[in-house]
């Protein structure tokens, strides 16, 4: 013990960088938990995050729209943290604060330490990232799929087996998080080729059929859960939908979102619309302060000078993402792995700068732009969130129904708050949306049972729109929901009001008792349902994707890719175990 104080001790006051990187992470964590907690959420929070509810005990290999990887570890954090802001977010604040480590590492080996640092420090504060601080699985994705390069950076220049072996394991893990990870696959398969042909005068192809192979067996849960779900309904999930065109028809109420790439879509404008590589661009540029790009931009063009190969599998890295996803899929969330390298060019060009500055103003420089880098950063967020302390109203709301709202009553809630955040804040109470509250009345003497009170609460719509976006446009719909709520307002009492990050009304919250069958309460649970499922997914066999095996091998087979599906949720605590223990081990890992 006394040993261990003692290397702490020289650690901190050793001229060893990874003290500061250290700093940067503990803030960097604390500072993402504070975001992630005022974040208002978004729309596809709202249609995803719910989707995690119960996932572990569904047992079900794939979500209809995404890989399973981020909803088991969705719903293994809230079980941890219980169901609330923190639990739902944890593995985005988790991998977004552990890619602050990444980034110093790769940093370190394409370029050096003090490059690495100053990209730590920009990346620790950078405004996409904090903004991106959403229930989703970009961010987990990212980090993975970073992991994966500095995996394939660590083996070409040792040669050393494990390491090749991590990469495709922590693509595969990348790509269960979701599939746009794939679009790392022919980026580093290009510079693997390139690198080794340069070096060794040799491809080096025999290796890559391993990665196939590993890579297969990763992903193997979606491919088995497609071959299953196919062979006994005849239909794929969404993402296999899509690309194929096959059994497009359980998706009809979305088809709309089920877009395929494009290069017309990507180079070319269209309906009053900019190119998609135009669009693209701008999100760094609404997302990241405009310093930050200035010198990224710079350091794009000055880092093609430097005699070094693995520039270029940075470059690759970003461009085959980056390019599809603007021939296809446009939204802001699924370019924030381009902040991890417009962090590391911009350090570049600073270093660059500051080593033709006279030495007695290189530490005033360095301390200056890094400063100014951080206010914009903060500003640029601030701008976005008004803030960065307190909690967003459906956080709130959360907290009131834990500590006030009994399990067994009756909680109406306004149809104009959008269904996603109705079964996100309420999926474990019995709730009802307040449109189908007047045919519960209506049918109340044909239930069975006795009558008991029971405490009803009514939650109000301040802003008459939370979260659909097209309530103004609906003024009939508004009216109804308007009269429900003056009906619980002339009686109940007003038990709580909540308040939005801005300081504004969102939600009141009214209490009342009134005699109720309990059957009835088997009506209102039997109105849960959220984007093609129950929510919590119900009994097993009862989804539209669920499906039956008939035959020995099918049941081998769908045990299989579970099993290999459980040992990736493993998996992914051990790569995260171990790039902490990369960093801790030897300044040179080579």
């Amino acid at each position: 013990m006394v040993n261990f104080i003692d290397k702490i001790i020289d650690f901190i006051f050793s001229k060893d960088t990874r003290k500061y990187v250290l700093l940067t992470f503990i803030i960097g964590f604390f500072l993402r938990i504070l975001v992630a907690l005022r974040n208002e959420f978004s729309a596809d929070e709202m249609v995803y995050t719910p989707l995690s509810i119960n996932f572990i005990a569904s047992g079900k290999l794939q979500n209809f729209n995404q890989d399973a990887l981020w909803f088991f570890l969705t719903d293994l954090f809230s079980k941890i943290f219980s169901w609330n802001i923190l639990g739902v977010k944890f593995s985005v604040i988790l991998f977004g604060s552990l890619s602050i480590l990444l980034i110093y590492l790769i940093g370190k080996e394409i370029f050096n330490e003090k490059i690495a640092l100053i990209a730590n420090i920009i990346f620790t504060f950078s405004s996409f990232q904090l903004i991106q601080m959403k229930a989703m699985m970009d961010i987990p994705m990212s980090f993975f799929s970073l992991l994966a390069l500095y995996f394939l950076i660590l083996n070409l220049k040792t040669n050393k087996n494990k390491f090749f072996f991590l990469v495709w394991v922590s693509l595969g893990i990348a790509i269960m998080m979701k599939q746009i990870a794939l679009l790392f696959i022919p980026a580093f398969v290009i510079f693997y080729l390139y690198y080794n042909k340069k070096n060794y005068n040799s491809y080096k192809i025999k290796p890559l059929i391993t990665a196939a192979v590993i890579g297969i067996l990763l992903i193997s849960p979606i491919l088995v859960h497609n071959y299953l779900l196919y062979k006994d309904k005849k239909i794929l999930d969404m993402q296999f939908a899509r690309f194929t065109r096959i059994s497009l028809e359980p998706y009809k109420s979305i088809e709309n979102t089920l877009q395929t790439f494009s290069l017309s879509s990507l180079f070319l404008p269209s309906e009053n619309r900019q190119a998609g590589i135009i669009r693209g661009l701008n999100v760094f540029y609404t997302f990241e302060p405009l310093l930050v790009l200035i010198l990224a931009l710079l350091g794009l063009v000055f880092v093609f000078r430097e005699k070094n190969k693995f520039v270029w599998l940075l470059i690759l890295s970003f461009l085959f993402p980056f390019l599809f996803l603007a021939g296809t899929s446009l939204l802001s969330n699924h370019f924030v792995f381009g902040s991890f390298f417009i962090s590391l060019l911009a350090s570049f060009f600073i270093v660059k700068i500051e080593e033709k500055i006279p030495g007695k103003y290189k530490k005033i420089f360095l301390c200056s732009i890094i400063i100014l880098i951080i206010i914009f950063s903060l500003i640029k967020y601030h701008q976005y969130s008004k803030g960065f302390f307190g909690k967003n109203e459906l956080g709130k709301l959360i907290d009131f129904k834990n500590k006030n709202i009994e399990e067994n009553s009756l909680v109406i809630v306004d149809s104009r708050i959008y269904r996603g955040r109705i079964v996100f804040m309420f999926h474990d109470r019995h709730y009802l949306e307040s449109n189908y509250f007047p045919n519960l009345m209506q049918e109340m003497d044909s239930f069975q049972g006795e009558t008991a009170t029971l405490p009803i609460y009514y939650i109000e719509a301040v802003t008459d729109d939370s979260g659909w976006g097209t309530v103004a446009s609906q003024p009939e719909f508004n009216k109804t929901s308007e009269d429900i709520a003056d009906y619980f307002k002339q009686n109940s009492r007003l038990e709580e009001t909540i308040y939005d990050i801005k300081g504004e009304k969102h939600f009141n919250v009214y209490k009342t008792n009134t005699l109720i069958k309990q059957s009835a309460l088997n009506y209102v649970d039997s109105s849960h349902v959220w984007f093609f499922y129950p929510v919590g997914y119900g009994e097993r066999g009862t989804n539209f994707d669920d499906y039956t095996t008939y035959n020995a091998f099918d049941s081998l087979l769908n045990k299989t890719a579970r099993f290999v599906f459980y040992l990736e949720v493993l998996i992914v605590f051990l790569l995260s175990f171990y790039l902490i223990y990369l960093f801790f081990k030897d300044k040179t890992i080579i």
